[in-house]
């Protein structure tokens, strides 16, 4: 294995650890999903009128957040896209950009992957691919000493519905 898989393996160890595993659900699934995400007001508001929630559809539940990791992964990546074409002055803010489109251009790839094993009932690796998209928009964070203002909020909804699908599919394994 190269060093880069090994500190990526490393990195969704970490995040397993200190997000948990989800708990077996009872009642309204968002009670038991929404309040360990990364931002729980948005977890609540985006998914509070899911039908599979009514229902107590895990399985819905994460075919609904994997779907959204997408849109806002695909949409992250066109927008970080659309800024490159734009004159950016600052040579330390074009270069991070640049790395940010390889980011977001993986974690496409990776949440593409993470349904496919959804859709085979592949939970272990549906749950690891996620989780690697989580980590592709935490790295393009981690390069700005501030996140870019019309960046920030799709890059939390990534890390949000990323993270939340990667913990409802280790539920499931």
């Amino acid at each position: 294995m190269t060093k880069s898989l090994y500190s990526s393996l490393f990195f969704l160890s970490f995040v397993v650890a200190l997000f948990g595993i989800l708990p077996n659900v009872k009642g309204n699934i968002l009670d038991d999903i929404c309040p360990g995400s990364f931002f729980p007001p948005l977890c609540f508001q985006m998914l509070r009128n899911d039908p599979s929630v009514s229902k107590g559809d895990i399985h819905g539940l994460l075919s609904t957040v994997l779907h959204i990791a997408q849109d806002n992964t695909t949409s992250t990546y066109k927008l970080v896209k659309s800024i490159l074409k734009q004159p950016i002055k600052d040579p330390n803010v074009k270069a991070q950009m640049t790395n940010c489109l390889r980011n977001y251009n993986d974690a496409v790839d990776y949440l593409n992957r993470s349904n496919d094993f959804y859709k085979s009932a592949d939970y272990k690796n549906t749950s690891l691919y996620s989780s690697l998209a989580v980590h592709e928009s935490l790295s393009c964070n981690h390069g700005f000493d501030e996140v870019p203002s019309q960046l920030k909020p799709l890059s939390e909804a990534v890390q949000e519905f990323s993270n939340l699908s990667a913990r409802i599919a280790d539920n499931l394994k």
